[in-house]
């Protein structure tokens, strides 16, 4: 971005990834892993409780990319990124619904009221 080719010395401002949280996550999926392959005998349930633990590890993962996709982003950004990046916030104002060619536009009619 600045023509510099360091990393970031670690701004206060910018957040940081949760790098021990991934790791307690990987590592509890291995030994998630290593028990059932201890435990439980060879067959069909094995292979289901394999796959449902590394499908629960990765998608785990990928929650946990999710939630620090902001810090990861901010891993390849230099010091003066923030002086020199500008966001543009452009609201949305809701517009009134599109009708229809063939629908029918509603009628004013002035009601009278009427004496009982």
């Amino acid at each position: 971005m600045c023509g510099v080719t360091e990393r970031s010395r670690g701004s206060r401002t910018t957040p940081r990834p949760q790098w021990a949280g991934l790791y307690v996550l990987v590592m509890l999926m291995l030994a998630a892993l290593a028990v059932v392959e201890a435990l439980v005998s060879p067959g069909a349930k094995l292979t289901m409780l394999r796959c449902g633990l590394v499908l629960g590890g990765f998608g785990t993962m990928a929650r946990w990319t999710r939630r620090n996709r902001a810090a990861l982003d901010h891993l390849d950004w230099c010091d003066c990124a923030s002086a020199r990046v500008t966001m543009r916030l452009i609201p949305s104002r809701r517009g009134e619904p599109v009708r229809a060619a063939d629908a029918p536009t509603p009628v004013e009619a002035t009601l009278e009221e009427v004496a009982r």
